[in-house]
């Protein structure tokens, strides 16, 4: 009876993963989003946190080795690709398969298990054949290696990446640099804490829980940007006090923190009402509402206050977060880079426009294409100092990218 129990809970708690799953591919929502819309709406009773914790996996594993899965379900899928509810079903056990120590037996009963309850007896007895043959590759596919003489295909199945983003990559960054970062974005990211009585950022090996010193979560590459940031301002030689910052794309506050932790004052906006709110609870929880000015967007726009150091942290593709939040890369589409292009370049030449005569932009992206770190610059603008941090190189932080933008 115990074991019927624990199998009737997984096949439920399988089926709100698979619809998790759906939500995030037709609506290109976030997981979180799609995560907690679900579990609200499908279960009938307040699940446990190891069950949610479960399906959140399942989820967001699915979603970080969604492209070696599929080529796995179709390498075993000759005549019929399955699609749907099916597919869904067979991604989240082939990620059991390859990324955790479940035995197989276990993994494919259970979900052949939840298909036929799902979907009937057809797709189930479908199912088991092809996951009866992943399951006897299991050790070749967890040990799957590509060289630079594999074929295309199979270096873009193996990279987890989409097709846009793998061969855009491959052409722009080279091979070897693509499949680095490809393999980094398949781990998870650690979570680095930056305390308010100290400058040096610490790593919280067992993650956030809520207890730490009064401080907040930054990633160490923003850490890093943070400090190159502070050393500017503090070349101008100017008081802390009578420097005007603006953080124009604040949401959700990392960057206005930081700064106020350092001494100084700064004006945040970001366009994205809603996402400001988060601003709005940091401040107040540590205590910053003097030294972070929120005002809506606007008024900003309007204004006509000139600025030491105007921080654009652009609006981009996120292709250097998807460790974070591995749902942007199938979400994203390339078409959205020239409109985001255009949008960062606007932001620069409305920047340039509310600088005082010796101030400077900080512009940065949270994205490894080329292009989107490289915005159109105002006449008479010119770039005098950049930097660069991949999840594949030391400290493996998030990808930043940034430039300083001064009067040439």
């Amino acid at each position: 009876m115990a074991q019927d129990n624990r199998s009737d809970s997984l096949i439920q708690l399988r089926k709100i993963a698979v619809k998790t799953l759906a939500q995030v591919a037709n609506s290109h929502q976030s997981l979180e989003q799609s995560f907690f819309e679900e579990i609200t709406r499908n279960s009938d009773r307040t699940l446990p946190e190891f069950e949610r914790g479960w399906i959140y996996e399942l989820c967001s594993g699915v979603i970080r080795f969604r492209g070696r899965i599929d080529y796995i379900i179709d390498t075993y899928s000759l005549k019929k690709k399955p699609t749907g509810p099916l597919r869904r079903y067979l991604q989240t056990a082939v990620y059991q398969l390859l990324e955790q120590d479940t035995p197989s037996a276990l993994i494919v009963s259970e979900t052949v298990q939840s298909i036929g309850d799902s979907e009937g007896e057809a797709p189930s007895k479908f199912a088991n054949a092809i996951l009866r043959k992943v399951a006897d590759a299991r050790d070749d596919w967890k040990n799957w290696k590509i060289t630079s003489e594999t074929p295309h295909a199979e270096q873009l199945a193996w990279s987890s990446l989409p097709d846009w983003l793998f061969f855009g990559l491959r052409k722009t960054r080279g091979l070897d640099w693509t499949l680095a970062f490809a393999k980094a974005c398949l781990e998870r990211p650690k979570t680095w804490y930056r305390k308010l009585d100290s400058e040096e950022p610490f790593l919280l090996e067992a993650g956030y829980r809520g207890d730490e010193p009064k401080g907040f979560v930054q990633d160490i590459s923003n850490q890093l940007l943070l400090k190159e940031a502070v050393k500017y301002l503090q070349t101008t030689g100017k008081d802390p006090e009578s420097i005007k910052i603006l953080d124009l794309c604040s949401a959700p506050g990392g960057k206005s923190l930081g700064l106020a932790a350092c001494g100084y004052t700064v004006v945040a906006t970001d366009v994205d009402n809603d996402r400001m709110q988060k601003v709005m609870e940091n401040r107040s929880r540590l205590g910053f509402q003097k030294q972070i000015v929120i005002q809506p967007y606007k008024e900003i726009q309007k204004s006509p206050i000139q600025y030491d150091l105007i921080w654009i942290d652009a609006p981009c593709s996120s292709t250097g977060i998807i460790r974070r939040h591995p749902e942007v890369k199938w979400n994203r589409t390339e078409s959205e880079i020239d409109k985001l292009h255009n949008t960062q370049s606007e932001l620069v030449d409305w920047a340039s426009k509310h600088l005082k005569e010796d101030g400077a932009i900080l512009y940065s992206t949270c994205s490894v294409m080329p292009k989107e770190n490289e915005p159109k610059l105002p006449e008479g603008f010119a770039c005098t100092q950049s930097w660069e941090w991949f999840p594949h190189v030391a400290p493996f932080g998030d990808a930043i990218l940034a430039k300083m933008i001064k009067k040439s």
